[in-house]
C-alpha cells in the first residue's frame, strides 16, 4: 500500500507505555480463552468453534465491527501544555481497545490489520466524533488533537466527514488539530495534496507528527502547508546527553519557525529536557512530566480547574493529575 517509513501509522493512536498484552502472548491467552469457550457454548447448547482470533494479524473486519459495536473502543486524551506557562492548550486524543477476552491490546498491534482491512475507517470515524463530542465541552482555550491514518486521508470524502463531526458536536474548526505522520503523505501525494488544502481550508489545524523521523521530512515541508510540527521522543531523550541532540532538535526547532509553523516537543519525561526545549524555543510541550493519558471525564476537570484559576486571575498551571491515568 505504501513503502514503510522509520515510524509507520502504527503509531496512530500510540500506546504511550500501556501495558499490553503482546503478540506473542496473546496466541497463549487465545488458546486459554478458547477451550473455556467452547465449553460455555456446549453448556448452552451452542457449538462450533471459538471466534476469538489466536494472533492479532488474523482480525477480520467484523471483528473490528464487532468491537465498535460493543463499545469496546474508549479514548484517553493526554494533555499538552504551553512551554511558557505550562497552561494545558490541547489534549492529544489516544485511542484504546480492551478486547473481552484478549484484555487491553496495543494499537501498534491492531492499527495495521486495520487498515488492511479497511476497518480504519469506521474506527477513524468514531474516534473523530467521539474526540470532538469531548472537546466540545472543554473551555475555548482546549483543542483536541486526533491522529489520521493514511487510509482516511486517501479518502476523498475524509473533509465531509471531518465537517459532519464538527457540525454534530458544535466544535469549532479551529479547535480541531489533525496530526499526519509522513506515512499518510507517502500514498498518492497529489490526493494528499488535496486533502490537506481541503481541512486546512475549513479551518482545521495540521500538525506534522513524528518530525524527523522519516526520510523526507524536508521535502513534505516545502510541499505541504502545516500549522505545527512535532519533535518526536526519539530526539528528546538524548537532549541531555549528547551535543547533536540538542542541535537536530534546535535545527528542528529553526526549520518549523522559518515555516511559520508552531512547535509542540513530546515525550517530555524529565525536568531537564523541558528546561532545556524551552531554552530552544518551543512552543509547547507534551509527555508524561506533565501528565499521562487521562480519561475525558478526568481531562474536563483538569481544564475546568484551569479555566477557574484564569477566572480568578490566579497564577500558575492546574495541578497535575495522577489520580486517574489512562496509560
Amino acid at each position: 500500500m505504501r513503502s514503510e517509513p522509520a515510524v509507520s501509522s502504527q503509531r496512530l493512536h500510540r500506546a504511550e507505555d500501556r501495558p499490553c498484552i503482546e503478540p506473542v502472548q496473546l496466541s497463549g491467552v487465545a488458546g486459554v480463552t478458547a477451550p473455556r469457550l467452547d465449553l460455555e457454548r456446549s453448556a448452552t447448547g451452542s457449538g462450533g468453534a471459538p471466534r476469538v482470533p489466536v494472533r492479532i494479524k488474523d482480525l477480520k473486519a467484523k471483528d473490528f465491527r464487532a468491537a465498535l459495536a460493543g463499545g469496546e473502543f474508549s479514548l484517553a486524551y493526554q494533555p499538552i501544555v504551553s512551554a511558557a506557562t505550562g497552561a494545558i492548550t490541547g489534549c492529544e486524543a489516544l485511542l484504546r481497545w480492551q478486547h473481552p477476552f484478549l484484555g487491553p491490546v496495543s494499537p501498534a498491534d491492531f492499527i495495521p490489520p486495520a487498515e488492511e482491512t479497511g476497518a480504519i475507517r469506521p474506527i477513524g470515524a468514531w474516534v473523530l466524533e467521539a474526540a470532538c463530542r469531548q472537546a466540545a465541552v472543554w473551555p475555548d482555550f482546549c483543542r483536541v488533537s486526533v491522529n489520521v491514518s493514511p487510509v482516511q486521508l486517501q479518502d476523498p470524502g475524509f473533509a465531509d466527514r471531518v465537517v459532519a463531526a464538527l457540525r454534530a458536536s458544535g466544535l469549532a474548526a479551529g479547535r480541531l488539530e489533525l496530526e499526519l505522520t509522513e506515512g499518510v503523505l507517502m500514498g498518492d501525494v497529489a490526493v494528499a495534496l488535496e486533502g490537506v488544502a481541503a481541512l486546512r481550508a475549513l479551518g482545521v489545524s495540521i500538525a506534522l507528527d513524528d518530525f524527523g523521523t522519516g526520510f523526507s521530512s524536508l521535502g513534505y515541508l516545502q510541499r505541504f502547508a502545516f500549522d505545527r510540527l512535532k519533535i518526536d521522543r526519539t530526539f528528546i531523550r538524548g537532549l541531555g546527553e549528547a551535543r547533536e541532540s540538542w542541535f537536530l532538535v534546535r535545527t528542528m526547532h529553526d526549520i518549523a519557525h522559518h515555516f511559520g509553523m508552531a512547535v509542540t516537543a513530546e515525550g517530555i519525561e524529565t525536568e531537564d529536557e523541558a528546561r532545556m526545549l524551552r531554552e530552544i524555543g518551543a512552543t509547547e510541550l507534551q509527555g508524561f512530566l506533565f501528565s499521562r493519558p487521562v480519561a475525558g471525564a478526568v481531562a474536563t476537570a483538569l481544564l475546568s480547574e484551569q479555566a477557574h484559576r484564569l477566572r480568578s486571575g490566579e497564577a500558575g498551571p492546574p495541578a497535575k493529575s495522577s489520580d486517574h491515568p489512562v496509560p
